[in-house]
């Protein structure tokens, strides 16, 4: 069974990830593997249904925290009002525009917006504020222009990080599958329409698309939109928009926190735009995880592939040595042998039956070619050649010149033996 791949226009509806593999390759899969790769994949209803809980989470979070801090925000309202109306009464030189930014600071402190006047009553808990706010929770980012004061509010806020955070997680998977199928389905309608280009060339342009579409859609149209809506500048856009999808949140730009009127829905949508760009970033980080791993994986191939050709070698070698050795052994025992049925020979050639046999030393099986070894085997060779010299006085029956020539023929072998070692010695050394 073929993995489930991007190029598969079936099997694209079951990627996890949108998966970066530039190997055209296919990898078998038992049914085992292949039932758990599938299993991974959140069906699109899951999906939904996630997506709706989590919006349900959202709603039932904005308004506890309303509840529980829009009280204690127009308390200190009022009484800043109070204070401050109080304080014009008793000093008339000042007037109210200083004495408006005497009071910032302190109002911010209290957890008031100080663009609230009389008249226009701008809260930071109304219900599109504390929804962003459930939102910032939930999914870390914690910009931290406004936060509870309360002691309930805090309480509130640590349980509902605690449950909110794995039920975005979950949503965020679900949303970043959804977005991978969505690439390996254009992938294999893109492979449809041009099958004669490398499926290679295909995926390298097709994921650069993606990325730059990605871009485009989560990065560059947001930061058009927030530096026309906020204000700001195209840099200070720019920066928001990173800083939030990538979680950081400084919380010194925020969307919503300026000193303008916003629809009461914008909030939630920007909310929307970070769920969507949060799995956009995911995704691409997902992606480019399996490629290096594809990478390193077929790095680990080749080492081991180097490996064994190596030790391959290095056991063909040390056979080929041992038997080398094996061979030389079996030569120099031979002429050793050869020797010895001579010397048996020439000695009954003169009579010496009683005479000792030629001993072959022990380092000849082993082929030890030292310095220890060479002293032992010309010892032994002076040892043979006086036993071919007969040890009793029965000599007056052999010819003189006959015991003469039989004891040179035998020494002239003697050296040719002994010339032969020397020479498998050398050639050994060589080897």
């Amino acid at each position: 069974v073929a993995t489930p791949d991007l190029l598969d226009p079936k099997s694209a509806t079951h990627n996890t990830k949108p998966l970066l593999s530039f190997s055209a390759k296919s990898v078998a899969l038992s049914p085992r593997e292949e039932s758990q790769v599938v299993a991974t994949v959140m069906k699109r209803k899951t999906v939904t249904a996630i997506f709706l809980l989590v919006v349900l989470y959202l709603v039932i979070g904005a308004a506890v925290f309303r509840s529980l801090e829009q009280p204690h925000e127009s308390a200190q309202r009022f009484a800043i009002l109070s204070q401050k109306l109080k304080f014009l009464s008793k000093h008339s030189c000042v007037n109210q525009s200083q004495l408006e930014e005497i009071n910032v600071v302190s109002a911010m402190r209290s957890g008031v917006n100080p663009v609230g006047t009389l008249t226009n009553h701008s809260s930071l808990w109304d219900l599109s504020s504390a929804f962003f706010f459930a939102g910032t929770v939930i999914t870390t980012i914690g910009f931290g222009n406004i936060s509870p004061h309360t002691e309930g509010g805090k309480i509130f806020c640590i349980v509902y990080a605690l449950l909110g955070i794995p039920l975005f997680g979950f949503l965020l998977a679900g949303v970043g599958d959804q977005l991978g199928t969505i690439f390996g389905k254009g992938i294999a309608r893109v492979e449809k329409m041009f099958r004669d280009i490398s499926q290679t060339k295909i995926r390298v342009i097709s994921t650069l698309l993606f990325v730059l579409f990605g871009c485009l859609l989560f990065v560059a149209l947001p930061a058009a939109i927030f530096k026309h809506i906020e204000g700001w500048s195209a840099l200070e856009s720019l920066y928001f928009v990173v800083i939030t999808l990538t979680t950081i949140g400084f919380g010194d730009f925020v969307a919503g926190g300026s000193e303008i009127e916003y629809l009461d829905y914008y909030k939630p949508v920007v909310w929307f735009w970070i769920l969507v760009g949060l799995a956009y970033f995911a995704a691409i980080l997902s992606m480019i995880g399996d490629w290096l791993r594809v990478i390193s994986k077929r790095t680990k191939e080749e080492v081991g592939e180097i490996r064994a050709h190596a030790a391959e070698w290095k056991a063909n070698v040390s056979a080929e040595f041992k038997e080398t050795r094996r061979r030389v052994s079996v030569e120099i025992y031979d002429k050793f042998q050869r020797a010895a049925s001579i010397k048996r020979k020439l000695s009954s050639e003169l009579g010496f039956s009683s005479a000792p046999e030629l001993t072959l030393p022990r380092q000849t099986s082993l082929v030890n070619f030292n310095d220890e070894w060479e002293r032992n085997e010309k010892d032994h060779l002076k040892k043979n050649l006086i036993l071919l010299w007969p040890l009793h006085t029965s000599t007056s029956t052999i010819e003189p010149i006959k015991v003469i020539s039989i004891f040179l023929n035998q020494w002239t072998f003697l050296n040719f033996t002994q010339q032969l070692l020397l020479r498998d010695r050398s050639s050994l050394q060589k080897c």
